[in-house]
């Protein structure tokens, strides 16, 4: 069923996907610096918790978004690579459906026109498989299988729950809460021999950092919401065998390009759910909780499915991943833990400067 042709349409796709999602990000900081005005530093009991109120529902909005983006993502790259597509659990779905409808479906959420020419749109089909063992002919690529991925919806659903909880933590913590510790930190008795003016402008310096923390905590739980719901649908996925990590820039920090250098990773392995991981608050704020989640604030790595060792071995997706692994060592040679992350940040910041 895939071809050449498919499988770099799948390739194109990632690199779409990632810029789309990166793009939300982007917004949602800009939105959540904005929002941030209405906190007032001088009277935080007053104002914070409107603010947090209406940031939650922001970083929810846009984690929607996200899911939406990331779930015609993997339909469409899924049946590119596989010749099968799962159902979108969270809307009627036939049996069959067209690669030409997934397309539009993609492109409309990524904000891209493809090169490619349209292939002749072919309604979807309720018509039923064949049977096991009846003869059948080849997968035509306008008529793509439909495959349901079981207990998607309340997977999304449970993380969904999971991500207001921490969006609430963690905006509190970077947000009010930040500029009271800056505050706090200065000390009653500093505070006292300084003019009104004067503290006011450290009120102003400590509401700009926090605001700048906190919004960027908001595109991190905000972009989330994609990466979550293909990790939900790839654990859940038979045809994927496990992911591996990518950056979108090319140019990861220190600690991103140690965990691209790991490569593939099976779905039986460090990849797992944030409820087993029994995420602390530390972590959370951090934004480190759960292997599945180590994503830092500004980061712009993302998890992608594999399906084969075919597109393991020869994705030119991958080809940082292979330098890393290749690098490691060798950079690393005579260190370990701590002190071998050490070396290998700074390996990592002289090959980018």
């Amino acid at each position: 069923m895939t071809t050449p042709a498919h499988i770099r349409e799948a390739e194109e796709a990632s690199a779409a996907f990632q810029l789309a999602l990166a793009q939300i990000g982007v917004e949602t900081t800009a939105e959540a610096l904005e929002l941030w005005e209405s906190v007032n530093p001088a009277r935080l009991a007053a104002t914070a918790q409107q603010w947090l109120d209406r940031a939650v529902q922001l970083i929810l909005t846009r984690r929607r978004q996200s899911r939406a983006l990331a779930m015609a993502y993997y339909r469409l790259a899924r049946a590119l690579r596989t010749g099968r597509t799962v159902a979108d659990p969270t809307l009627p779905s036939p049996r069959y459906v067209t690669l030409e409808v997934l397309r539009g479906e993609f492109r409309a959420l990524a904000g891209v026109e493809s090169d490619l020419p349209p292939d002749e749109v072919v309604e979807p089909s309720d018509e039923p498989e064949p049977e096991p063992g009846e003869p059948s002919e080849p997968i035509d690529e306008d008529r793509v299988p439909v495959e349901e991925i079981e207990d998607l919806r309340a997977e999304e659903e449970r993380r969904e729950r999971e991500a207001e909880e921490e969006a609430r933590l963690v905006l509190d913590a970077l947000g009010p809460a930040n500029i009271e510790r800056q505050l706090e930190d200065l000390g009653d008795d500093r505070l006292e021999e300084l003019s009104a003016r004067e503290v006011d402008e450290l009120r102003e310096q400590a509401h700009a950092k926090a605001g700048a923390r906190q919004a960027a905590a908001a595109s991190r739980v905000a972009r989330n919401g994609g990466r979550d719901l293909i990790k939900a649908a790839g654990d859940r996925d038979e045809r994927v065998l496990g992911y591996v990590r990518l950056s979108r820039t090319g140019t990861p920090c220190g600690w991103c390009a140690m965990l691209l250098s790991r490569g593939f990773t099976p779905k039986s392995g460090p990849y797992r759910s944030q409820s087993s991981a029994g995420p602390t608050r530390q972590e959370l704020v951090a934004g480190t909780a759960a292997d599945v989640d180590r994503y830092h604030d500004n980061c712009n790595c993302y998890a992608e499915p594999v399906y084969s060792r075919e597109q393991l071995n020869n994705s030119p997706l991958f080809a940082l991943n292979r330098r890393y692994a290749q690098e490691w060592p060798r950079v690393t040679r005579g260190t370990s833990g701590r002190d071998a992350l050490s070396v290998w940040r700074k390996y990592i910041r002289s090959q980018q400067d």
